[in-house]
């Protein structure tokens, strides 16, 4: 039977929006892949906003790779 381990990331869509950390995370997700972390699913995580309406905050990124 085949294991796994599993990485959780949460980034804040503030952070989204800067160019350089948009390459600092693109260098971190190819670093990643070259260790075997395939991004199995990034999920929106919703907070209130004005007028209690849901506003995308952050997003929750899931990685995961068969453990040796």
């Amino acid at each position: 039977m085949k294991k796994y381990e599993y990485k959780l990331l949460t980034v804040s869509t503030s952070h989204l929006r800067k160019k350089r950390f948009q390459e600092e995370l693109e260098e971190s997700f190819n670093n990643w892949g070259g260790e075997g972390w395939d991004l199995v699913k990034m999920e929106p995580v919703s907070g209130e906003g004005w007028l209690q309406r849901a506003v995308t905050t952050k997003f929750l990124i899931v990685f995961k790779r068969e453990k040796v």
